[in-house]
């Protein structure tokens, strides 16, 4: 059996985690408009990025999934 090395999805991984981490921990002043502006925006940013990562994790992990499709033939 191979074995497979997720380097780059992993990393791909932690990035998502530690932009979601940062975007929940930078909550917004309720009574102030813009920092709420400015919150929402950044959110939205976050939310971007990650679909575009998780795209990507998904082209590569599909990439390095291609199916062995060789038969074998045992001597007779």
């Amino acid at each position: 059996m191979s074995e497979q090395n997720f380097q780059k999805e992993i990393k791909l991984l932690d990035q998502i985690y530690d932009d979601m981490l940062e975007a929940s921990h930078n909550e917004p002043d309720l009574n102030d408009v813009e920092s709420m502006r400015l919150y929402i925006e950044n959110s939205f940013r976050v939310f971007n990025r990650t679909i575009f990562r998780v795209n990507e994790i998904k082209n590569s992990l599909l990439k390095e999934s291609k199916l062995d499709s060789s038969t074998w033939n045992p001597p007779a």
